[in-house]
């Protein structure tokens, strides 16, 4: 073999056929190429060995004291966020916790705020006298939105009037030339569901009508009771509707269904007052057979509970254990549904005229409180306070107002009454103040913090 092929320093020569394709390696793209990744290798290199250069600077100028101190203030920093996140949750346990436990305490009714010190005596700035041209008569009823936003009042003529509260003023009505297939006379009961969806009212016929309390457009009539009915009362935070008559019986209805689903049966007289709360259950007044019933609709009984002589014509829940009753010979009565007797009686609450005492014709409370107030036509509302284990009554102050005070009831707050005043008595005329005028009292109360 020839040595030629073995000379130090040369290479090795490789001739190509006529055809053949051999892959060159382009010097610039490679060299180029290097050169970046050189350049960031030596960027990266470059900043690690600053940081670690700066990290052992720090740490040889850092004294052992210096050190401890650092790390024990990265630790504090560090049980603080973890403290921090602990806490919300804690009050988010804590929020959720009480609001089950208030609504454990209220569906035993045993949840009672005692308030009634912090009532402070409405001064004359302090009450407002509204009216309305469609209330061409007496005021009979009326009903708050559950938020406070609007109030309704129905009328004698047949009229039902819209109220905005922040608005204060009128924001519509229904009337009888409007609406008179619907409305077949005065109205004597209107009442608005907890979540403002529907509103529902009842005149001089047996039927009861469904109304969307946003626009007042008419939606359902609902048919079954044989005589006009007197209250309607929602089942607090349902859309079950309970109605009482003058036919002596109980209607349950259930609005989401739009369908009638029961009749309970026991006064012997028609009724005059219904009243609920949470519980399935209804509380009515019987009138002239002086009795008051607690409806347990889901336990398929009742409990009865005779009130004074007379006719028995307001009740109203102070809580799901304790109510209040009105008659017509003045009389106000506080009652537990452990008890068949009254825990409490006030004779001639209003007083007497010509030696006749004058009749309850209305009551509000204050739910879950110790207060609640009273209306006759002695031109007072009066305002009393439900003290030792309801055994007693006192009376905190009055407001004076000309009239008939058909109806009453309190915001959700406490901070403001709004009273029904007519010339007359809301289901008859027996009686007629001729110097009362026919619209809404605004009561607002100054409550201490």
């Amino acid at each position: 073999m020839s040595s030629s092929f073995f000379l130090k320093g040369k290479s090795r020569q490789v001739y190509k056929r006529k055809g053949d394709k051999i892959k060159k390696n382009n010097p610039k793209k490679q060299s180029a190429h290097n050169l970046e990744n050189g350049n960031e290798s030596s960027e990266s290199d470059l900043d690690i060995r600053k940081f670690s250069e700066a990290e052992e600077s720090e740490s040889d100028h850092e004294t052992a004291e210096q050190k401890k101190l650092r790390l024990a203030k990265k630790y504090l920093e560090e049980i603080e966020k973890e403290e921090a996140k602990r806490a919300e949750l804690k009050e988010i346990d804590d929020v959720v916790g009480d609001r089950l436990k208030k609504d454990y305490l209220e569906l035993k009714g045993k949840l009672k705020y005692e308030i009634a010190e912090k009532f402070e005596e409405p001064r004359q700035e302090d009450l407002r006298f509204i009216r309305a041209k469609e209330h061409r008569l007496t005021l009979t009823c009326v009903c708050i939105s559950s938020d406070n936003s609007f109030v309704f009042t129905g009328s004698k003529c047949g009229t039902i009037v819209k109220w905005g509260v922040k608005e204060k003023r009128k924001l519509g009505s229904l009337t009888y030339k409007t609406h008179s297939h619907f409305l077949k006379g005065g109205i004597v009961s209107i009442a608005i569901s907890t979540d403002s969806k529907y509103l529902v009212s009842s005149d001089e016929s047996p039927n009861i009508q469904l109304w969307d309390p946003h626009t007042l457009k008419h939606i359902h009539t609902f048919k079954g009771h044989k005589d006009f009915i007197t209250g309607l009362v929602f089942r607090k935070n349902t859309h079950d509707l309970y109605s009482a008559s003058k036919d002596r019986s109980v209607k349950i209805w259930s609005l989401d269904e739009m369908a009638y689903v029961e009749t309970l049966f026991g006064h012997q007289s028609p009724i005059t007052s219904i009243d609920a709360l949470t519980r399935e259950r209804a509380i009515t007044a019987g009138g002239r057979d002086t009795s008051v019933r607690v409806w347990k609709i889901a336990e398929e009984s009742q409990l009865i509970f005779n009130g004074p002589i007379g006719s028995l014509d307001e009740v109203k829940l102070l809580d799901e254990e304790h109510f209040v009753s009105g008659s017509d010979n003045g009389s106000l009565c506080v009652w537990s549904l452990l008890k068949k007797k009254p825990l409490c009686t006030i004779t001639e609450a209003h007083g007497s005229e010509h030696e006749v005492p004058r009749w309850i014709t209305s009551l509000a409370t204050l739910l879950n409180s110790d207060v609640f107030a009273s209306g006759s036509y002695d031109n007072n509302v009066k305002l009393w306070r439900v003290c030792e284990q309801y055994r007693k009554v006192l009376p905190m102050f009055s407001v004076n107002v000309c009239g008939f005070m058909n109806c009453m009831q309190f915001t959700n707050d406490g901070r403001q009454l709004y009273v029904a005043v007519g010339q007359e008595h809301k289901a008859g005329r027996w009686f007629k103040l001729g110097s009362a005028k026919n619209g809404l009292l605004i009561v607002n109360f100054n409550i201490k913090t």
